[in-house]
C-alpha cells in the first residue's frame, strides 16, 4: 500500500466502486503445453516460453502500477502461462479486459507464424469474498475451480459473477451495467428496478409454455411497466438501448443474452454502498 508492501485485503475491498468486495483473479493461457509440444525444436521452445514468461511478468506489473490499479489490486504471481492477483472487485474486472487486449495483441504480433489456435488465447476467473475477512487462500482456490469450469465449458472465455463469458460479450456486459447505472444515478430509478430486471431471467425461459409471440408480449408489458413515467428524451433512449442489449437487437423474440445477468449482478454491485 506504501509502495514496499502489499494492503490487506479489508483495505482493498474499501477501495472498490459501490459495494466494498475484494477478490481473485486468476487467468491461464488455453493450451499453452499443447503449443510448445508443436514447437519442431529446441531452439524454438526455450524462446517461445521466455516469452510468454516475459509477458506475464513485464506486462503485469506495469498494469499493476498504473494509477487505475495500484492502490486497488496486488500480484499473488506470475508464471509462464498463467497469473494471480487479488484486489478490489470491480478492478479485477476492469484488469481482466485489458489484460486479455494485451495479451491478444501479443499473440497477433509474435505467433503469427504459428498455425492453429494453441496457445493465442487466455481464459480466466473471478471469485468473491463472501464476506471482507475471508481467507485469501480459500477465495484463490475458488477461482481455480471458476477456471476449470470456463475452461472446460469453452477456452477465450472469463468466469464472472456466476456466468461464463466469451470476451465479446464481456464487453457487451460492460456497456449494459453502463446503461443500468445511469438509470439508477441520473434517473433515480430504484434499486428494486434491477431486481425485477433480474427476475425476467427466471421467468422467460425458452421451454416455457405460451411460445415467443406471448413470452415476447410479457417481457415488453413488464419491462414497459418497470420503466414508464417519463417522457425525458435521454430516458427513453436509455431505456430502448437496454431493451435492445437484453434481447438482441434483430430477434424477433425474447432470448435474454448471457451478458445480460452479468451486467445486472454488476449493476447491483456498483450501486451498493
Amino acid at each position: 500500500d506504501d509502495g514496499k508492501s502489499a494492503a490487506p485485503v479489508q483495505t482493498l475491498a474499501r477501495r472498490a466502486q459501490g459495494r466494498s468486495i475484494w477478490g481473485v483473479l486468476r487467468g491461464d493461457v488455453d493450451n499453452f503445453s499443447l503449443r510448445l509440444r508443436r514447437v519442431p525444436n529446441i531452439e524454438e521452445h526455450v524462446p517461445l516460453s521466455v516469452l510468454y514468461k516475459q509477458f506475464f511478468a513485464g506486462e503485469l506489473e506495469v498494469l499493476c502500477s498504473l494509477p487505475e490499479f495500484w492502490r486497488k489490486v496486488s500480484i499473488i504471481y506470475s508464471g509462464g502461462d498463467d497469473f494471480a492477483v487479488y484486489g478490489a472487485w470491480d478492478a479485477l474486472i476492469a484488469l481482466a479486459r485489458e489484460i486479455q487486449r494485451l495479451f491478444h495483441r501479443f499473440t497477433e504480433e509474435n505467433l503469427k507464424e504459428y498455425p492453429g489456435a494453441e496457445g493465442k488465447t487466455i481464459s480466466m476467473a473471478i471469485a468473491l469474498a463472501p464476506e471482507t475477512h475471508y481467507p485469501l487462500a480459500a477465495v484463490y482456490k475458488e477461482a481455480g475451480r471458476n477456471l476449470d469450469l470456463a475452461k472446460a465449458a469453452d477456452r477465450d472465455c472469463i468466469y464472472l459473477l456466476g456466468r461464463i463469458l466469451e470476451w465479446r460479450h464481456l464487453n457487451d456486459a460492460a456497456d449494459l451495467k453502463d446503461t443500468v447505472t445511469r438509470l439508477v444515478h441520473d434517473f433515480r430509478m430504484s434499486r428494486q428496478f434491477l431486481y425485477q430486471l433480474r427476475s425476467f431471467y427466471r421467468h422467460e425461459s425458452p421451454g416455457e409454455p405460451g411460445g415467443d409471440v406471448q413470452r415476447t408480449w410479457r417481457f415488453q408489458r413488464r419491462f414497459n411497466r418497470i420503466l414508464s413515467g417519463t417522457r425525458d428524451r435521454e430516458f427513453q433512449k436509455l431505456r430502448a438501448h437496454l431493451v435492445n442489449e437484453l434481447v438482441g437487437r434483430k430477434s424477433a423474440e425474447v432470448k435474454l443474452r448471457p451478458a445480460g445477468l452479468v451486467a445486472l449482478e454488476w449493476a447491483r454491485l456498483v450501486t451498493e454502498g
